[in-house]
Parts: C-alpha cells; structure tokens; sequence
C-alpha cells in the first residue's frame, strides 16, 4: 500500500520534478569538458525554482513551530532570501546593474505577477471579489512611500550640476544611498514592530501560531491556522515538518540557491551576448520571477479557495520586504564588501516601479476586484518584459 501511494506522488505533476536540474547544473558547471554557459545558465535557472519553493516551504513550516512572534521575526528574515542570496553573490562580484535590474524584478513581480495572477484566478472562479480596503491601502502606501525613497537618487543625480571638480557624483550617490538604506531599515523595523503589536493584541490572531496565521484569521478566513490551511484540503494535507528537518532544509536550500546564484552570475555575459537578452531582462524579468515562485504560487493558491485578501497580503508584503528590507541591506553590505553599489537606476527602472506602484493603488482602492483586473496588471508586466529585453542600457 505504501509503495503504491508512493507511486502516486511520484507520477503526480510536482514543482519537485525541477529537482533534477541539481546534480545536472552540477555536472555541467564541473566536470572537465562538458560547460556551456547557456545550457548552464538555464539549468541553474530551474534548479533556483525549486530551491526557492524549498526555502519559502521550510520559512513557513518553522515559524510555524516557534509561535507568533517569533515566526514572525522569521518570515521576515528568511522570506526573501533567494533575494539575498542572488543580490550578495552579483554585488560580490561586482555586478551592480545586474543586482538592481534583479531589485526591480523582485518588487514588480511580487505587485503584478503574484497579485495579478491571484485576481485573475479568484475572479475568474468568484466573479467580483473582495479584500479588506484598510490593509490594501496601508501595503499601498508603504510601497509608494519606499518606491520614492529608492528612486529620489537617481532623480538627485539628474538635478543636480556635478559639472564642478570639487564635487563627485559617485560619492555624493553613494552616501545618499546608504543614508537612505539606513532610513529604510529603520522603516521595515518599525512595521515589524507594528505588524506584530497588532497581531499579538487582535482577537483572532491570540489564536495564530505565526504571522501567516494571523493573517488569514480574518472574516473570511476564520479556520484557517497556516498558510497550508487555506490553499490545501485538509485531507490532503498531514505532514508537518520538525524543527531540525526545517531548519536542515533551510540550511541545504541556502547552500544550494548560493551555487546556483553563482552560476547565473558567471553565465549573463553569455546569456546576453549568445541570445540577445539584455542584462535588464534577465534580471529583473528571469531572476525576479524565480526568486518568488514561491509567492506567486502561494498567493495564486489562496485566490483559488476564495481568499483574495491574503493572495494580497503575500504580494504587496513581499515587495515592502524587497523595498525596505533587502536592498537597503545589499546596499550596505556593497559598501563593506568594497564595491558599493547605489540607488541611481535607469529611467526604464523609474518608469516600471512608479507604474507599479500606481496600478496597485488604483486597483486597490475600493476593495473591490475582478478577473479583468488581473489581466490588467500581468498585461502591463508584459509590457514592462518587452521594454526591459529592449533595453538600450
């Protein structure tokens, strides 16, 4: 009986069959012979995939273990680490457009892609739907608030007349921008903070076990204790992970998403001289959609059972994290590191994150929604593609 329920999982569709793209990166990038950094680069490409559904499966399950504040601390600190990982090793490797090209993608990805998809499902199987108006305004202006911080810089630098030899505008964006990480951090600290305060006092979440769960004790959602209790049938659903397995997972994940983050490194400069693609497209449209497969399929999940507004809380907090707590910390360790890299992106950058952010706050006004919404927002991600595999930059 067991081996037969064994083979059912086996020939079942899974993002687990990625897995096979492991040891084949491995090959290709090592053994004597056989590299090719296009085929390299796509093998690592789809082994990050499921590396990263990997580390977001073994964040949840121990923040699960340790209670609400404490799973809270660690949702926050190992949500994004594919993220981290990718943006440490290119800023490493003194490859800046790249990490923030990867920061552009992360924060449109997480607003278009996850959000979008997860209106278009819910609409789509729902009709007209629904999410808490005061959360999605509050994520709103939160974002708005961090895309302007990040994007003041660049419009400094064009404002500003460093036509004088006393003055050096990469020192003067330098500081700026580490002045402006410091401030940021000190931002996500204090919504941490908040986040937090309100969950552990709020009725429904006394009854959490972490953030997630806090979360989708709402009205419209109030059985629910964890993520997977929203998205998966409860019969479907028994296995709980232990803390020494989540952590092992969490430790093996990282070690992988850190080799195959160096071979998508090592690989752009073919990728973009064998095929065309500008470095712009792949990171911000390749590497951002791979660093948050794991959002995107979580919130796409909780719309399919009708739980639109936690499909909203996954996406918008998912790009506040990139915006306020990941690259003002790349920006800072840039500068440890030697090879600092600032906030001065390109206008196609500027143009994509305050188009976002605008379309987000549009749609996300009245608290009401539909299928045609979403189609909106992943048609404008479209969009955004093609202007970035154009990229004159």
């Amino acid at each position: 009986m067991q081996l037969q329920e064994v083979k059912q999982v086996l020939s079942q569709p899974s993002i687990h069959w990625l897995a096979i793209f492991l040891p084949i990166s491995l090959v290709i990038a090592y053994l004597p012979g056989l590299r090719n950094e296009i085929f390299l680069f796509f093998t690592s490409c789809l082994g990050m995939v499921v590396v990263a559904y990997w580390l977001g499966n073994a964040t949840e399950q121990l923040a699960d273990k340790v209670g609400c504040t404490w799973g809270g601390m660690m949702n926050a600190a190992f949500s994004n680490l594919p993220e981290l990982i990718f943006g440490l090793i290119a800023v490493a490797k003194g490859l800046g457009p790249l990490a923030k090209a990867a920061w552009t993608g992360a924060i449109i990805s997480n607003m278009l892609v996850a959000v979008g998809a997860a209106i278009m499902v819910g609409g789509y199987r729902f009709g007209t739907v629904t999410f808490p108006l005061d959360r999605a305004k509050d994520a709103a202006a939160g974002l708005m608030i961090a895309a302007v911080a990040i994007l003041m810089p660049s419009v400094y630098a064009h404002a500003v007349d460093f036509s004088s030899e006393s003055v050096s505008a990469a020192d003067v964006i330098k500081n700026v921008s580490v002045w402006l990480s410091v401030f940021l951090l000190m931002a996500y600290g204090g919504s941490i903070i908040y986040t937090l305060a309100r969950f552990r006092y709020s009725e429904p979440a006394l009854q959490a076990k972490n953030l997630a769960g806090a979360f989708v004790h709402s009205e419209s959602a109030p059985q629910a204790k964890n993520l997977t209790d929203v998205f998966v049938p409860e019969e479907d659903v028994e296995m709980s992970w232990g803390i020494p397995l989540s952590i092992g997972v969490l430790a093996a994940s990282s070690v992988l998403m850190a080799f195959l983050s160096n071979f998508v490194a090592d690989c752009v400069d073919s990728v973009t001289t064998g095929l065309g693609w500008t470095e712009m497209f792949v990171g911000a449209i390749v590497i951002g959609i791979i660093g948050n497969v794991g959002a995107i399929m979580s919130a796409v999940m909780v719309a399919y059972r009708n739980k639109l507004d936690l499909s909203f809380e996954i996406g918008m907090n998912a790009a506040s994290q990139v915006a306020l707590l990941v690259i003002p910390t790349l920006i800072v360790a840039s500068v440890l590191v030697g090879k600092p890299v600032d906030f001065l992106f390109s206008p196609p950058q500027i143009a994509a994150l305050i188009g976002s952010v605008l379309i987000m706050t549009q749609i996300s006004q009245d608290g009401r929604c539909n299928w045609l919404n979403g189609l909106q927002m992943l048609i404008f991600f479209g969009v955004i593609s093609v202007l970035f595999f154009y990229d004159p930059t």
